[in-house]
């Protein structure tokens, strides 16, 4: 079973778990940039639109929050899917995103491969369209994008990085307004 995080959520386990961060996700991470990840509300305005579903919630997560997604492939099976139906290895509840949009290999040596799917809307890969059938290398810091929805692709390492400075930075937020009460 794929496993989606919210990055909020591994940095914290980033400050907490230190250096055995690294063993417990030693994976490549699909990352799903600033949104909201809920089930879609329809509106007349706004059709399909993903957002969160209680105005609640909101003040609880952080602002620029991001969806991860772990690449870890099941032995035996060497493919992931991703898109906005539920049976995908990935779902991705945006209406700008097809029912089955792209599939992602794993390659033995660890590295990873995206191509579109036939039946899938349009996918770029770093501003350049993604042909049905034609899988093209993913490198760190590689911007996927189907309709609305932005993805980033990064290896172990660079998620690490990621994490460091992200941690970093909330860190230096709390210090922040620490000092400077409102």
């Amino acid at each position: 079973m794929a496993r989606a995080l919210l990055l909020s959520l591994l940095v914290r386990q980033h400050l907490a778990l230190k250096e055995k961060f690294r063993a417990r996700y030693p994976h490549s991470w699909l990352v799903w940039e600033a949104g909201v990840w809920n089930v879609p509300e329809t509106s007349e305005q706004n059709h399909g639109t993903t957002r969160l579903p209680t105005s609640e919630l909101y003040d609880c997560l952080p602002s620029g929050d991001a969806m991860c997604f772990e690449l870890a492939a099941a032995p035996g099976k060497d493919e992931l899917t991703l898109g906005r139906a539920s049976h995908n290895v990935f779902v991705v509840n945006d209406a700008t995103v097809s029912r089955e949009h792209l599939v992602l290999h794993a390659q033995p040596d660890g590295r990873w491969m995206v191509s579109a799917l036939a039946q899938g809307g349009p996918a770029m890969l770093s501003g350049k369209l993604l042909r049905p059938g034609q899988p093209m290398p993913l490198e760190s810091g590689m911007q996927l994008q189907l309709g609305d929805v932005r993805l980033t692709f990064h290896d172990a390492e660079s998620f690490h990085t990621r994490m460091g400075h992200t941690a970093a930075l909330m860190l230096a937020n709390q210090r922040g307004s620490q000092q400077n009460p409102a």
